[in-house]
């Protein structure tokens, strides 16, 4: 039975290793599910592609004029997410391998992120490792996958 296409973000694997409040950037509202980024003045934003340093994932929505986000922020803290069915179809060979993130907006009706991991899985240095998929899922299109966040803020391996 073929995957369904239907992004949620990112949702814990097992426990919750580690959870903190931060401050939030009030630009934009955070939905459950959303990668999260560090901004430089400290404070907690929706994370994008290009950002080659994500600080976790959102635990619950909060809108652009709240002042906090609670997020999952355990360096290694396992994630389900789906693969967004563009640009490849991942096999069991990408275990091990890295995805960007494919940041779409989230669902203002339903409160709900809809990011998703790219299709197309490298050896070169990406957002996310990708560890196996979802033991319900078949490998292929709209896989949803267990990784973990391999660029990750708290676990720099140069500078302060």
């Amino acid at each position: 039975m073929p995957n369904t296409n239907a992004p949620f973000g990112a949702v814990a694997v097992g426990p919750i290793l580690c959870a903190n409040v931060y401050p939030k950037a009030t630009n934009a509202a955070i939905y459950p599910g959303d990668f999260v980024k560090l901004t430089a003045a400290g404070t907690a934003a929706v994370a994008t592609a290009g950002d080659v340093e994500l600080l976790g994932v959102a635990l619950g929505y909060a809108a652009a004029s709240a002042a906090e986000v609670l997020v999952a922020d355990d360096p290694d803290q396992q994630y389900y997410v789906q693969d967004s069915g563009s640009g490849g179809t991942l096999t069991a060979s990408a275990v091990g391998n890295n995805v960007d993130l494919v940041a779409t907006a989230g669902n203002a009706t339903y409160l709900r992120s809809k990011h998703a991991a790219s299709s197309v899985a490298t050896s070169a240095t990406a957002q996310l490792r990708i560890l196996d998929k979802h033991p319900a899922d078949e490998w292929g299109k709209y896989v949803r996958l267990r990784v973990m966040i391999n660029e990750h803020t708290l676990r720099k391996t140069a500078g302060v």
